[in-house]
């Protein structure tokens, strides 16, 4: 038996359990900032839906932490508005999606039609998640650096 394991493996233990929470705290905070911001650049942004009832983006963003913390999930309760919204579609879609990074332009081709459509592009979600990604890496290093 070697002096000192037992405490020793219960301060790793609750070191990683620390670390962890810290980590999963950070992208739970992450996710709700992305999607509160993209709620507040989605504030002016409406559309009549096939009933004819105007409908707000912003009240339609919803999000949630996925168990365990592992990450936040956000969607957009507008049916295929929401990303037609968000991307454009025809030429405007072209347009805005040669900014977005690969995982987002695929993201948005799968609302591909037929690249006729006419409606501007209006991004509210893009840049929220621009604006709360930024410096995640490092925001995640120091949490782990200090997780208490």
């Amino acid at each position: 038996m070697i002096t000192g394991l037992d405490k020793c493996i219960s301060s790793l233990t609750t070191k990683f359990v620390r670390i962890e929470n810290a980590i999963s705290s950070e992208i739970l905070d992450t996710g709700e900032a992305i999607r509160r911001d993209a709620a507040r650049n989605a504030s002016a942004i409406g559309f009549f839906d096939s009933y004819g009832n105007w409908v707000e983006l912003n009240g339609d963003i919803k999000g949630m932490g996925i168990q365990g913390g592992d990450g936040y999930r956000i969607w957009v309760d507008a049916g295929k508005m929401g990303a037609y919204i968000e991307f454009g579609t025809g030429e405007y879609a072209k347009e805005t999606l040669s900014a977005y990074n690969k995982e987002w332009r695929d993201m948005a081709y799968e609302f591909f039609i037929n690249g006729e459509g006419k409606l501007p592009a209006r991004p509210y979600m893009y840049p929220a998640w621009v604006k709360n990604t930024t410096g995640l890496m490092d925001r995640l290093r120091k949490r782990m650096r200090r997780p208490y």
